[in-house]
């Protein structure tokens, strides 16, 4: 002990030279060493004590790191917390996987994570926490059911995808050789389900796969099963192969030059092949896919697979009410639509509208349309009426004359909008009884008790919580129904390569959003559930 001044300051000082500045400083001994030294100073002053005899606290200690374990829920992963040391050792990547497996954490070890957890906690400030995944489970792997495979390529749809001849030239009218074959030909492979491959969580509990299924054949008209091999599905008649769920379908052919007045219209239950024309106020109507070479003026194409037209779609308008207008020619498909041009049409289909440069002012009702070629929609889209699933793939959509454009992303969600309608109607109808029964029950508990009166109220008090069960379990659904029309909303997009015009109006639901000037690349969807138009990268 000395009379020289000495200050919390610089004792911090003197521990860090003295290389003990990563330790834990216990401040509380520090202000009671400083206490002591000042009360043994005064003493010394007074003569009371000699100087120079030591006073001695401990101040200062070090501390391992600690490290602790945490493990989610769903046990499928697994991470370490260390608490850097105060001076003391640190945690080495084996004391961490030791401590690891003694914390139940036995599978999925990451040595990258741990080596990067160790060294950044050997390096981080002393008392500081530092968190990392040391371990992830294997998620599990369901099997797949079935699998069915055309093993004819031409049997998918092929889209509008013209026929390249050179890197320069190509032409627009042929979409390749019609698929034909003829019978014992192979048409579909089923593929065996899989078993799945079981999960595991960090602690080592096997999450056992659920195996797929094996899938039945559909087996439709003019195919039959292999003798040899009950997965492969062969023609039993000459024709054009359709894909249909889970199998296929030979449709037989009828092929016509022309549709015109020396052929009349064509009803055939097979599919229909024109190699020319289908010439204006004549119609087409196949049970299976329906080809044309050339343009299309007719009054109606109906298939129950695809369309196909090789050339244009040129219809007129006979009276105008935007989504309502009346159009001279109609193509209905229960699956896609594909064309060059349309113009003026009313076009149908359960799949999507492909249209390989331009569609004018046409009523459309689709799954999704895609103006150009599928993987790069550089077409245009003018005018018209659209009322889809999911959306449009353009280059342009609209024009700078600012030709009115109304596209209703609506068709997956008015369904489920109408089935709310009919439960709100219903919970109204439900409220309105349960008010009734209220009001009779409030009667009665104004009349002076009998044991009839008294059954009565029991009675109604049953009827009226049957009623509240009823509207809560309709409120339920309605609620179900939301999350379901929201999901689908959710899923529609509208994509503009290049140019967006004005007069454009996108509907999702009641929502709705206008465009009211030109944009470059843009992107129509929703945004927190609000209608947006966004540029498009």
């Amino acid at each position: 002990m000395t009379l020289d001044a000495l200050s919390a300051q610089d004792v911090n000082m003197q521990l860090q030279a003295a290389g003990f500045g990563r330790c834990l400083i216990i401040q509380e001994q520090i202000t009671n060493l400083l206490v002591e030294y000042q009360q043994i100073q005064q003493k010394i002053k007074e003569k009371l004590q000699p100087d120079g005899v030591p006073l001695t606290y401990r101040i200062a200690e070090k501390r391992d790191a600690e490290l602790s374990f945490a493990i989610a829920d769903d046990q499928m992963s697994a991470s370490a917390i260390i608490t850097a040391a105060w001076g003391g050792a640190p945690v080495s990547a084996n004391a961490l996987v030791k401590g690891a497996q003694e914390a139940g954490i036995v599978f999925g070890f990451s040595k990258e994570h741990i080596i990067k957890l160790v060294s950044h906690a050997s390096k981080a400030e002393p008392g500081s926490k530092v968190k990392l995944i040391i371990a992830k489970g294997r998620p599990v792997e369901h099997g797949q059911n079935s699998r069915f495979e055309a093993v004819i390529p031409e049997m998918e749809s092929r889209r509008n995808k013209p026929l390249v001849h050179s890197e320069e030239k190509a032409d627009l009218r042929d979409f390749g050789v019609i698929p034909a074959v003829r019978a014992g030909d192979t048409l579909i492979r089923r593929h065996p389900p899989t078993a799945g491959v079981d999960g595991m969580t960090v602690t080592g509990s096997p999450i056992p796969a659920t195996p797929g299924q094996v899938i039945e054949w559909n087996l439709a008209e003019g195919v039959e099963l292999s003798p040899t091999d009950a997965d492969l599905l062969l023609a039993a008649r000459d024709g054009l192969p359709r894909v249909i769920e889970n199998g296929a379908t030979v449709d037989e052919v009828f092929t016509v030059k022309n549709v015109d007045l020396a052929t009349g219209h064509i009803i055939f239950k097979g599919s229909v092949v024109v190699n020319g024309d289908v010439t204006e106020g004549m119609k087409v109507i196949a049970g299976g896919n329906v080809f044309v070479k050339g343009f299309v003026e007719g009054n109606l194409i109906e298939a129950g697979g695809d369309i196909t037209i090789g050339g244009s779609i040129i219809g007129h308008q006979i009276a105008t009410a935007e989504k309502d207008s009346e159009y001279s020619t109609e193509l209905k498909a229960n699956g896609d639509i594909q064309c060059n041009i349309a113009q003026y049409a009313r076009l149908s289909c359960n799949g999507n509208l492909y249209v390989n440069k331009q569609i004018m002012h046409c009523a459309v009702a689709a799954a999704k349309v895609y103006a150009g070629p599928e993987d790069n929609p550089n077409g245009k889209v003018i005018g018209g009426y659209y009322y889809l699933d999911y959306g449009i793939y353009t280059g342009n959509l609209g024009a700078p004359s600012s030709s009115n454009i109304l596209i209703q992303l609506n068709r997956q969600v008015d369904p489920i909008a109408e089935k709310q309608d009919v439960l709100r109607s219903s919970i109204s109808a439900t409220k309105k009884d349960m008010q009734d029964i209220r009001e009779q029950l409030e009667k009665l508990k104004k009349i002076e008790g009998n044991a009839q009166i008294e059954q009565r109220k029991q009675e109604l008090q049953k009827e009226f919580e049957e009623h509240r069960d009823v509207a809560m379990a309709l409120i339920d659904d309605v609620k179900q129904l939301e999350l379901q029309r929201r999901e689908k909303l959710d899923a529609t997009l509208i994509v503009v390569r290049q140019q967006l015009f004005s007069a454009v109006e996108v509907h999702f639901g009641k929502d709705l959003i206008r465009s009211r000037r030109e944009y470059g690349p843009s992107k129509i969807l929703l945004i927190d559930g609000s209608p947006a138009i966004e540029p498009f990268f």
